[in-house]
C-alpha cells in the first residue's frame, strides 16, 4: 500500500501543496468547499488529520450548553452527565473552543421554565453575545416557541445534540440517550434467573407521555421467558417521594417477588417503601449507581443495578460534537449508549473510583 503524503492529496484535489498544508494544519485562507473536499480526500486515503491543529485559528469554536440548574434530586442522574460534559470539556481545553453554559429552570414553575428556555434560544438563535457553532442541550421542556427557535437555530447552520430522546418536532438533529430497550432487556434476564417460584413482578415506570421502553421491555423479556410470573406495571411521576405510593403496590400483591424501578430516583423510593413495610423479596434491581444503590448492593438489599451511564451520555455528546466541528465528521441522527450490569462483586470498581474518573464537579451557584 503507497504512504499517504499532501503531494499525494494535492494531486487528487487538484489544489497546491501549499494548500493542503494550510487546510489540514487549520492555517484558514481557502474557499469551504475546497476545504472540504480536501478533509474528504484526506480522511479516504487514511491520513491522520490534526484535530487540535486544525482546529486551532484566529476565530475560536463557540460551544453552548443548555441545561437545567441542580437540585436535590438531580444527584442521582443529571448531574452525572454534566459530570461527563465537563470532563470531556477540560480534555480539549487545549483546542481554540470557548464554551458557554446557560442554566435555566432553578425552584420555578413550567411556565417560568418555558420563559427561561425560550429567552436562552432567543439569544442563541439571535447570535448574542456570539454565533454559537454547536449548541448541546438537556432537558428540554419543548413548547411550540422553543420547538421553532431550536429548528431555526439548526436551518442557520448550527450544529444541535441533544442528551435525551429527540422530541418529535425537532429536525436534523443529534439525539444522545440509553438504549432503553437494552437496558429493560438485562433487567429481565436477572429476574427471570433470578426468582426460583411464581408470584408477581412489579415493574416501576417512569410516568412519559410516550410511555416508558426501559420497563416495556422489561415486561416483554419476563412474560416470554417466565410465562407463569405475573407481571404488573406502575407507572409512577418522576418525584423523590413515591415511597408510600410504592408501598401500597408492594402490599397490594401478597404474591410479590420481584421489583425492577427504571429510573434512580424510583430505586431510592423503592429501598425507602422495603425498608418501611419489612418486606423482603427474591430479586430486586433497581437504576443508577449512587450512594444508596451501592449500599443496597452490599446490603443485598440489591441483586443488581442497571447502570445507564449518564456519565457518558455527557461525554460522548461533547466528543461527537468536537469531531462534527473539528474534523468535519457528520453527526449521527442517534448515538444510543448501551447501559451495564452493577452487582456487589464490581460496585466498589464502578462506584468508590468514581471520583478519580471524573474528579470533583463545580456546579453553578
Amino acid at each position: 500500500m503507497e504512504k499517504v503524503t499532501l503531494k499525494s492529496i494535492a494531486e487528487q484535489a487538484g489544489v497546491s501543496l501549499t494548500t493542503v498544508h494550510r487546510v489540514l494544519n487549520g492555517k484558514g485562507g481557502t474557499s469551504k468547499k475546497v476545504e472540504e473536499n480536501i478533509l474528504r480526500i484526506a480522511r479516504e486515503q487514511g491520513y491522520a488529520i490534526n484535530g487540535a491543529a486544525y482546529n486551532l485559528r484566529k476565530q475560536p469554536l463557540h460551544i453552548a450548553l443548555v441545561f437545567p440548574w441542580m437540585d436535590s434530586s438531580a444527584q442521582y442522574f443529571v448531574n452525572r452527565i454534566l459530570e461527563g460534559y465537563l470532563k470531556f470539556r477540560n480534555e480539549v481545553s487545549q483546542l481554540n473552543v470557548v464554551f458557554q453554559e446557560f442554566y435555566f429552570g432553578a425552584n420555578c414553575t413550567p411556565e417560568q421554565s418555558y420563559a427561561e428556555q425560550e429567552n436562552i434560544f432567543k439569544k442563541i438563535y439571535r447570535e448574542q453575545p456570539v454565533r454559537y457553532d454547536g449548541v448541546l442541550v438537556y432537558g428540554l421542556t419543548i413548547s411550540p416557541r422553543v420547538e421553532a427557535l431550536i429548528n431555526r437555530i439548526v436551518g442557520s447552520g448550527t450544529k444541535v445534540v441533544v442528551l435525551e430522546r429527540c422530541p418529535e418536532g425537532l429536525f436534523d438533529v443529534c439525539s444522545v440517550e440509553v438504549n432503553d430497550t437494552i437496558a429493560g432487556n438485562l433487567a429481565g434476564d436477572l429476574m427471570t434467573q433470578s426468582l426460583q417460584q411464581r408470584g408477581t413482578v412489579v415493574i416501576i415506570n417512569q410516568q412519559l407521555p410516550e410511555g416508558d421502553p426501559n420497563g416495556e421491555a422489561c415486561a416483554a423479556c419476563i412474560r416470554a421467558e417466565r410465562p407463569e410470573l405475573n407481571v404488573v406495571q406502575v407507572a409512577l411521576e418522576l418525584t423523590n417521594n413515591q415511597s408510600d405510593a410504592i408501598a401500597r403496590i408492594l402490599k397490594s400483591y401478597p404474591d410479590v417477588c420481584g421489583a425492577y424501578a427504571t429510573s434512580a430516583r424510583h430505586t431510592n423510593s423503592l429501598l425507602k417503601a422495603m425498608d418501611r413495610t419489612g418486606i423482603c423479596l427474591q430479586a430486586v434491581i433497581g437504576s443508577e449507581l449512587f450512594e444508596e444503590s451501592y449500599q443496597a448492593l452490599h446490603q443485598r438489599k440489591l441483586k443488581a443495578v442497571i447502570d445507564k451511564r449518564p456519565e457518558h451520555i455527557g461525554y460522548k455528546a461533547l466528543q461527537l460534537m468536537i469531531s462534527a466541528l473539528v474534523r468535519k465528521e457528520e453527526l449521527p441522527t442517534i448515538h444510543r449508549v448501551t447501559p451495564r450490569i452493577i452487582l456487589r462483586a464490581n460496585s466498589d470498581k464502578y462506584f468508590v473510583e468514581k471520583e478519580n474518573l471524573y474528579g470533583k464537579t463545580h456546579y453553578p451557584e
